[in-house]
């Protein structure tokens, strides 16, 4: 998947299933789930440990994606969504392996670590990090974004700046300002 240049089939088709487009809907699914697969295999070859596979988290977070009344502007807003409902599907998942462990001190995890803790026994640190992303989106929602579709949706920052349509070197800038954020907000 080539997320450097515009995709004008995902905004047409938006556009065409606005209109009543029964057939633009349907166009629009295959290629949703095409990009969600996608975005999930990234995502799952940063967490070798994970309990998930890429079709099972495809297939989660697609439900969560249709399953929810989002009116998809245009592809940015796609990735967006895509990477949410990636990371968020993670995080329940952790959140229910957890159920019944009884509680504790959550432990430090560094933010290089988030890609590699989605497995049983790190769930509690996935969660830490976790809520250490939504005090960073409270703080500053585009560098959030911008974690969350590295982290969680599997872009490279050339996608991240093509989805979002800023430079690369704001990216760039904004990722390292959010790793220091992070990094102090998950110290011990």
């Amino acid at each position: 998947m080539d997320n450097s240049r515009p995709d004008p089939d995902i905004t047409v088709l938006l556009a065409g299933w606005r209109e009543g487009d029964t057939q633009a809907r349907e166009a629009l699914m295959q290629q949703v789930y095409v990009n969600v697969r996608a975005i999930a295999a990234r995502s799952l070859r940063a967490m070798p440990a994970a309990t998930l596979n890429a079709t099972d988290l495809a297939h989660e977070a697609l439900l969560r994606l249709l399953g929810s009344d989002i009116g998809w502007a245009d592809r940015h807003h796609f990735f967006s969504v895509a990477a949410q409902a990636t990371r968020q599907v993670l995080i329940d998942a952790a959140r229910k392996r957890l159920a019944n462990k009884r509680g504790g001190q959550v432990p430090h995890v560094a933010l290089d670590e988030a890609g590699q803790i989605a497995s049983p026994e790190n769930d509690e640190r996935l969660l830490h990090v976790d809520a250490a992303l939504g005090g960073l989106a409270v703080a500053n929602p585009r560098r959030a974004q911008m974690i969350e579709m590295a982290y969680f949706g599997g872009l490279n920052r050339a996608e991240i700046a093509a989805a979002l349509a800023v430079s690369e070197t704001t990216v760039d800038r904004d990722l390292r300002l959010a790793r220091a954020w992070l990094k102090t907000a998950l110290a011990p």
